[in-house]
């Protein structure tokens, strides 16, 4: 099996998603030929991030949080917003 097939097995099950640059966790929406998309809270909002797959180092499955105290969008610094909106695909009205 490729990364595509597995990654997309997680569909729908809150992930951890490891890159070059940054950590992130949240539940996978969708798997393309080169990008997922994975839906996180940063400053307790929900957004979805674009993560193009050449970047990606690991995929896991992870817990789902308790709650919103215990999810964090990526394990980097919560200051470093200009990391963050790099993903950002936009903002999500849920």
């Amino acid at each position: 099996m490729n990364f595509i097939h597995q990654a997309r097995q997680s569909i729908g099950h809150h992930v951890k998603v490891m890159t070059a640059h940054d950590t992130f966790t949240g539940t996978l929406l969708s798997v393309g030929s080169d990008f997922l998309v994975i839906r996180v809270r940063h400053n307790r909002n929900e957004q979805r991030l674009l993560i193009r797959l050449e970047s990606i180092i690991a995929l896991s499955r992870s817990e789902e949080p308790t709650s919103l105290e215990d999810e964090s969008s990526h394990t980097a610094s919560m200051d470093d917003d200009d990391l963050l909106e790099q993903y950002l695909l936009e903002a999500d009205d849920e």
